[in-house]
């Protein structure tokens, strides 16, 4: 009896010593002792917690949890740990831990239960803290024996990054091993689970897997925890979510790939420098384009690479380009090993670290075959100017050529003025034989017949371009066409003047020369019309055609547009020879309305007035009459402004008598008369003075010097008209 009084003083020492909470509550809950201590933790006294139902005082959103534990502790008679939250006396809230045993009277039955309960509201309020601030770091820590059965301690943050709840992984840590990433998994449970059973510290990144295609990267880092004999006591670990900072590297390294792709294998030579102006990287492009080999470059300066006479505006590009941070491009020639001197176009773009610029990137296009191209382009351009020109001169020079010698010497004077020759000449040779070639560089054309086979022959510089072929052949085809009818006209011609020094007149011979000589300007105007002017303006819808439908720089393309032009001039001038060699509908106009037309065409580019009278009676005229009197007005205008430099001309057209009568004058600075009169050697007067034989007319001239030119031209009337008009014109 001592011994049991003994014990029971004991044990109420104990229990009114404690700073723990001793409570006994029956099967229905009610209070049957609380230790002192309670009034120290919550405030209440022995005599009010006495007798009260324990679960009163617990968080209503605790109690059911709490009642069914006391429960469990009654049916099953076994312990049960639990944390809840109770009030204060004075009405704060504490968190508390406590632990649950049943007391069996002596039939085994459950006769109290007895409940330690420990104030932890300031580990509650640590533990709170530390969750805080790991889910302001996304991370989560735990603790757990050495075979990971079962956690100590586990942060509520591990839900949100391992996907499953708290309450889960710590009664049952393996299931932590269903949200990770097959791969990763077999590593923790073989290479990770070893290197902890030696007492080694891990650090890996895993990755936890929430739903399908959902990836959540964390850095897992385990510290084994030793006891004094070197034994693992327990596993402390921290959970960081590193899913963010993993996409971004994966962001990053992609766009390294890329960058690196696009770098490496740009068509365009890419490189980049530094703010010294040295080589930092190329690619195999760059390496391609200057010959330069890119594991040469460390340290090589940029401005080196550049021609010399390129040095300042690539140097000052390059200025503006680091002081202004915008991007920049300019064209330079460079001098690479073994690649020689090319033409590119760089364009400058900035590079910047952290907002501070770090360096030039430069990217180089080869435009060697480019400006090449355009250099050429200009010169064709220019060239084919030049050309059209010749080859218009040398049609209306021809015009006027009346001589086989004449039309030879002036083709080869052309051919020297326009192609890069080194001999030309005029050769003959036998009618069985062919050309003896002199030299490897000769051309050999025919152009016509005497007695023998005439050729032109040409000793190049160089080989000819296909437009300067193109003139050649042009210029040959006018020479064949005229070259045998000029014989064969110069052998009547030489007759004519044969007969006319024995006083005879053959006109019928001057009809028929004329008529021949106007067919020939008539095919040769044909000719002009149906190749040469019809293959231009060909050649002209192609280039108008493609310089709108293709890409070019607007430089490439105004120079398109002014060849353009320069073909629309020589279309223009083409259909003026045409016109000039024979004047459309000038036989169905007549003369009068046809002069009209040609006065009015002269006076746009003349700088002498024309007046023109005519008779108010129609004039009729046959063909022969309307050819030969427009031939001779044109010859007169054409004389006045090469020669006359006259500032007026005029001219009359009516009936004198019984036959028809032409007036020309001008003011001009005249001539002395007596060395033309009558001389074949003035090639425009011979021509007017024939022409009116030919008509069966006659011509006066008159002329001084300064004081003007003057003819009348007199042919007889094919049907005689009368009219108030006396065909004088006072002088």
């Amino acid at each position: 009896m001592e011994d049991a009084q003994k014990e029971y003083e004991i044990y109420k020492i104990v229990a009114e010593n404690t700073l723990d909470i001793i409570v006994l509550v029956d099967n229905d809950a009610i209070v049957r002792y609380v230790s002192p201590s309670i009034h120290l933790t919550l405030g209440y006294t022995v005599e009010q917690y006495e007798g009260m139902d324990a679960f009163t005082i617990i968080h209503p959103q605790d109690q059911e949890r709490v009642r069914l534990s006391h429960q469990q502790v009654i049916q099953s008679k076994t312990s049960v740990e639990l944390d809840y939250r109770i009030f204060h006396s004075q009405g704060s809230l504490l968190y508390v831990e406590t632990r649950v045993k049943p007391v069996l009277d002596e039939f085994g039955d459950v006769k109290y239960v007895v409940a330690a309960v420990r104030d932890i509201t300031k580990r509650k309020k640590t533990e709170q803290l530390l969750e805080n601030i790991l889910e302001g770091v996304n991370a989560a820590v735990m603790s757990g024996d050495k075979d990971f059965h079962q956690y100590s301690f586990c942060s509520e943050s591990i839900e949100k990054i391992t996907g499953i709840p708290r309450r889960e992984i710590i009664n049952n840590p393996i299931r932590i091993h269903d949200h990770i990433h097959p791969d990763d998994n077999e590593m923790l449970m073989g290479e990770t689970k070893n290197t902890l059973d030696m007492g080694i510290p891990v650090n890996k990144i895993i990755r936890f897997i929430h739903v399908d295609n959902e990836i959540k990267w964390v850095r897992m880092i385990i510290h084994p925890f030793l006891d004094s004999n070197g034994a693992i006591e327990r596993l402390d670990g921290i959970l960081l979510d590193i899913t963010e900072k993993k996409r971004s590297e994966l962001a990053i390294e992609e766009s390294e790939q890329k960058y690196k792709s696009l770098f490496e294998n740009n068509l365009d030579g890419v490189f980049s420098i530094d703010l010294k102006g040295n080589f930092v990287n190329a690619n195999h492009s760059f390496e391609k384009i200057t010959g330069l080999e890119k594991d040469k470059l460390s340290d090589r300066c940029f401005i080196g690479l550049i021609f010399d006479e390129d040095h300042i505006p690539v140097y000052e590009m390059l200025s503006e380009v680091m002081k202004k941070r915008e991007p920049r491009d300019v064209e330079c020639r460079i001098t690479g090993n073994g690649s020689g001197l090319r033409i590119v176009n760089i364009t400058f773009v900035p590079i910047f670290l952290f907002g501070e610029l770090n360096g030039v990137h430069g990217i180089v296009k080869d435009i060697t075959e480019r400006k090449k191209g355009e250099q050429e382009l200009i010169y064709s351009q220019k060239r084919y100017k030049f050309l059209q020109r010749s080859i218009n001169r040398f049609s209306n020079d021809l015009a006027n050529v009346m001589k086989v010698t004449e039309l030879e010497n002036r083709l080869v004077e052309e051919v020297k003025n326009v192609l890069p020759v080194k001999n030309v000449s005029i050769e003959e040779v036998l009618r069985c034989e062919n050309p003896t070639f002199r030299s490897i560089n000769e051309i050999w054309l025919k152009i016509g017949e005497k007695e023998q086979q005439v050729y032109l022959r040409i000793e190049l510089n160089q080989t000819l371009l296909k437009m300067e072929k193109e003139w050649l052949e042009t210029a040959i085809h006018y020479v064949t066409i005229l070259y045998d009818n000029l014989q064969l006209i110069e052998d009547l011609m030489n007759r004519v003047e044969e007969m006319v020094t024995n006083d005879e007149t053959p006109k019928w011979m001057l009809r028929l020369l004329f008529r021949l000589s106007e067919k020939e300007r008539a095919s040769l105007s044909s000719d002009l019309h149906d190749s040469v002017l019809q293959d231009l303006i060909i050649w002209y819808r192609k280039l108008e055609s493609l310089r709108s439908s293709a890409l070019f720089s607007e430089e490439v393309k105004g120079e398109l547009f002014q060849i353009e032009e320069g073909l629309l001039d020589a279309i223009h001038q083409i259909r003026i020879t045409c016109n000039e060699l024979r004047p459309p509908f000038l036989l169905k106009m007549g003369l009068v309305e046809s002069l009209k037309s040609l006065f009015s065409y002269t006076r746009m580019f003349s700088n002498y007035e024309i007046e023109f009278l005519t008779s108010e009676k129609e004039i009729v005229l046959n063909e022969d009459q309307i050819l030969g009197l427009y031939r001779i007005v044109q010859e007169l205008l054409n004389n006045a402004s090469k020669h006359s430099k006259a500032s007026k001309v005029t001219m009359k057209l009516g009936y004198y008598k019984d036959k028809i009568h032409f007036c020309y004058r001008d003011n001009g600075i005249g001539a002395d008369i007596s060395l033309v009169e009558g001389s074949f050697n003035h090639m425009g007067l011979a021509g007017i003075e024939n022409r009116i034989l030919s008509l069966e007319g006659d011509m006066y001239m008159n002329s001084a010097p300064q004081k003007g030119f003057h003819v009348d031209v007199y042919i007889p009337a094919t049907i005689q008209q009368k009219g108030e008009y006396n065909g004088n014109i006072t002088s």
